[in-house]
C-alpha cells in the first residue's frame, strides 16, 4: 500500500492591511535586493498605499502564515488605468503559480472597479516576470512614468474588443 501523500494546502491571495506592515517591509527588502532596486517605498508610503482601495498590495500567505509574496495596485493619472507594481515571490515558493494568482487578483480587482488599463514597468534582469506579463496579455507601450530604473514598460486591456 502506498501511503498518502499529505499536500499543503496552496497559499491565499488577501488584500494586505495595516497589520501587515512589518512582513511587507520584509519582504519588499528581499525584493529591492533581488531586483537591485534603488527606489524604495518607505513605511508612511506603503502605510498610505494600504488604505486607498481599491489599490494596496495584495498578499500571498501560505497555510503556516508566511507572507509568500506580494503585488502593488496603484492608482495612475491615465484615465482608466492602473498600475502594477513590486510583484515578487519569495524563492522558496515559486513554481507554484503565485505570481499567476496575485496577477489574477489585480486584475480582477481593476475590471470590477471599471479600469480598461493595467499598465507596469520592468527591468530586463527580470525574465521570468517579464515572460509571464506576456503570456497574459501586456504589450510594449510608450513610457508612461519617470522610473530611471525601468527598462520595458507594458500595458494591458482589460476590456479586449470582440473581433
Amino acid at each position: 500500500m502506498v501511503p498518502a501523500v499529505s499536500k499543503a494546502p496552496a497559499p491565499t491571495i488577501r488584500r494586505a492591511t495595516a497589520n501587515d506592515l512589518p512582513a511587507l517591509q520584509a519582504l519588499l527588502q528581499l525584493y529591492y535586493r533581488e531586483g537591485d532596486v534603488q527606489h524604495s517605498d518607505n513605511e508612511q508610503s506603503l502605510v498610505a498605499t494600504l488604505n486607498q482601495h481599491p489599490y494596496g498590495f495584495f498578499l500571498a500567505q501560505s497555510s503556516s502564515n508566511e507572507i509568500a509574496g506580494c503585488v502593488l495596485f496603484r492608482a495612475l493619472d491615465i484615465p482608466q488605468a492602473a498600475e502594477c507594481k513590486r510583484l515578487f515571490v519569495l524563492p522558496q515558493f515559486r513554481g507554484h503559480n503565485l505570481a499567476a494568482r496575485l496577477m489574477d487578483t489585480l486584475e480582477d480587482t481593476a475590471r470590477a472597479a471599471n479600469l480598461r488599463w493595467i499598465y507596469l514597468d520592468s527591468k530586463d534582469i527580470f525574465q521570468a516576470a517579464i515572460a509571464m506579463y506576456r503570456r497574459r496579455g501586456y504589450i510594449d507601450t510608450p513610457r508612461y512614468n519617470q522610473n530611471p530604473e525601468a527598462t520595458l514598460f507594458l500595458r494591458k486591456d482589460l476590456q479586449p474588443h470582440e473581433g
